[in-house]
């Protein structure tokens, strides 16, 4: 018995498409364009993810802030840590808003923000009465009013604490920061002398500026100039409003004669950093950075400084996970040595490049 096999005819295969499974191919071509747009999407924006994660999978904030705010159960020596606490004083404000109080504000709270000497979140209009909220700012939120948030705190930390504190930081609440390595790196500057550090941009002005994402410290006496001096010039020299708030402080920062000091280690690796820290290791950091930084881009091991200060971009979840492999994991028998070289954060102003006149 012989079987032939008969190939369907144009009109058969037609008919087939406009029935049944002609729809159920459609709906298989469309879901397989659909979920290799968002594989796309995944793999150029990490954030999309931890987005996607939530609707499936929501952290118990609450929780995890209450489990972490007990430290009783660990063994650590915290001497050096907590005579630099009483030696290097820094005042931390925090930009936030009030859709950041559930998850973000309690974890900053609660992880780095603790170690500050005194941390204040500045949330505009007021939200909250608690007394680490800044309670008398009436700006408006949004992005467009950034520099306006920002020159609100550096004025009230002119006003009420610039005899109490030693250093000024401005973070974001999606900024993670080593407080104790930074008062180490501070320790080797003069709060008494106008001065900045943070990651270092070349792009805009004659010295560069600070990026607002990776936060940014400045010293009482650049306080002093910068509000003394810098916000009492005409609106071309410092602005008072505007979206790009690192860029416009650090005009203003510069106008005011306020430096930006050197951040790097003496191998040239990085203290701050605008991105999240497996960015920098990984060397998946965004592509302006090449062009933006005022020293080369390094990733890999010599990407970040034994005693890095900051990252950006890290959601509450993230910044949880890495506070516990920083604060509460330990490698037994690896400890600091006794004295570190006194030599491993150069004390300089960082010399500008030449002038990029570059718009945003």
């Amino acid at each position: 018995m012989t079987v032939r096999f008969k190939f369907p005819s144009v009109q058969s295969l037609k008919r087939l498409l406009r029935g049944h499974w002609g729809k159920i191919l459609a709906c298989c071509c469309t879901l397989v364009v659909f979920a290799c747009l968002l594989l796309l999407i995944a793999v150029q924006n990490e954030d999309f993810v931890i987005y996607a994660r939530s609707y499936f999978w929501a952290l118990d904030y609450q929780r995890l802030v209450t489990d972490y705010s007990d430290e009783s159960t660990l063994y650590v020596d915290t001497t050096k840590a907590d005579e630099l606490y009483k030696k290097v004083k820094i005042l931390c404000f925090v930009i936030t808003t009030s859709n950041k109080l559930a998850k973000a504000v309690p974890v900053v709270n609660v992880t780095w923000g603790r170690r500050c000497n005194k941390i204040l979140f500045v949330l505009c209009p007021l939200m909250n009465t608690e007394s680490t909220f800044l309670n008398t700012c009436h700006i408006k939120e949004g992005s467009s009013h950034l520099t306006e948030k920002v020159r609100y705190a550096l004025k009230v930390s002119y006003d009420e604490y610039l005899n109490d504190y030693d250093w000024f930081l401005k973070a974001d609440d999606d900024t993670y920061l080593v407080i104790e390595n930074l008062r180490y790196l501070l320790s080797h500057h003069d709060p008494n002398k106008p001065g900045y550090l943070g990651y270092h941009f070349q792009k805009f002005m004659h010295q560069g500026y600070a990026s607002g994402g990776a936060g940014y410290v400045i010293s009482r006496k650049g306080v002093q100039q910068l509000v003394e001096k810098g916000f009492n010039m005409d609106e071309e020299k410092c602005k008072k409003e505007g979206e790009i708030e690192d860029k416009l402080i650090g005009q203003c920062l510069e106008a005011s004669e306020v430096p930006v000091l050197s951040s790097a280690d003496k191998f040239e690796r990085q203290t701050f950093h605008t991105d999240k820290l497996w960015q920098h290791v990984w060397g998946t950091f965004p592509k302006y950075l090449i062009s933006y930084s005022r020293d080369p881009v390094k990733d890999g091991s010599s990407c970040c400084s034994q005693f890095l200060v900051s990252f950006h971009h890290v959601d509450p979840g993230a910044m949880i996970f890495i506070h516990h492999l920083l604060y509460r994991t330990s490698v037994y028998g690896r400890n600091l040595p006794d004295s570190i070289p006194e030599d491993l954060f150069p004390v300089n102003k960082v010399p500008p490049k030449t002038v990029i006149d570059d718009e945003i």
